[in-house]
């Protein structure tokens, strides 16, 4: 696609993920072009440079990535020095931003740039007072954050195919096979049975966390859903839900623009 035809500031969002990387090019605070690469910690400057030259081809104002594969990183820094001239800005819980609340109102987290993404993207993106934040890809991570008292926690499990490689890896019967969305809850053969485990097992802890979460604090809080292999469980949750693929990328782009220092 040639991007020549965009005009503005453009910046272009990265996130590098353990299973693939997201890219997103933002033109007047809208997504223009999305692409996914698969990771790999081997990744070559001309791999990554010709695929950038063929997707991203145009005038980038601004680069923000956030990374949780570090090994990867100077390979990003030194291909987006190379085509844009720019260098791009890797997104850390532990840098200053100016936002709308204070993250850490109640008490210091280390967290993953991606979680603290998608927390930061759930309070600014929509708005809201209180939210749960569900990212179901290799990880299963369900956080909690509220814009009175900044994050308050959360819980990180081994996602969908993870668990599934898991337990396949273990079973010397049990053969591999690509998970869907159960049917019904109790299967009727190993396989059907193991697919509704590995699922079922995601809607159970999502509204039970949920449920003790609403208990404990005394309030509503609204569940946003993101992540890969997120459709799995989508049909099956029972709870008003707002479902956002692109949580993490907006999460990124707010808190890059967000940032205070140079970099």
């Amino acid at each position: 696609m040639l991007m020549s035809k965009f005009f503005g500031t453009s910046c272009l969002i990265i996130d590098i993920g353990n299973t693939s990387i997201s890219f997103a090019l933002y033109e007047f605070n809208k997504i223009q072009v999305f692409c996914k690469l698969g990771t790999r910690r081997d990744l070559s400057f001309k791999e990554l440079y010709d695929f950038l030259k063929c997707k991203f081809d145009c005038k980038v104002d601004k680069v923000f990535v956030s990374s949780v594969v570090p090994v990867i990183d100077k390979v990003f820094i030194n291909v987006i020095v190379s085509i844009y001239k720019i260098n791009p800005l890797f997104i850390r819980f532990d840098l200053n931003y100016n936002l709308s609340f204070n993250i850490y109102n109640s008490r210091r987290f280390v967290l993953g740039s991606d979680v603290f993404a998608n927390l930061v993207g759930a309070i600014e993106f929509y708005n809201v007072h209180d939210a749960l934040v569900v990212d179901l890809g290799t990880a299963c991570t369900i956080f909690a954050i509220s814009r009175k008292e900044g994050i308050l926690g959360g819980l990180i499990n081994g996602g969908p195919f993870t668990s599934l490689n898991s337990l396949v890896h273990s079973a010397y019967l049990l053969k591999n096979f690509n998970l869907t969305v159960p049917k019904e809850l109790l299967g009727v053969s190993t396989i059907d049975s193991v697919n509704s485990g590995v699922i079922y097992q995601y809607k159970y802890l999502i509204e039970g966390v949920y449920y003790e979460l609403v208990r404990d604090y005394d309030r509503a809080f609204k569940l946003i859903i993101t992540g890969g292999n997120s459709y799995l469980i989508l049909p099956l949750i029972s709870i008003d839900f707002v479902h956002n693929v692109y949580l993490t990328i907006e999460g990124i782009r707010i808190l890059g623009n967000a940032f205070k220092g140079d970099y």
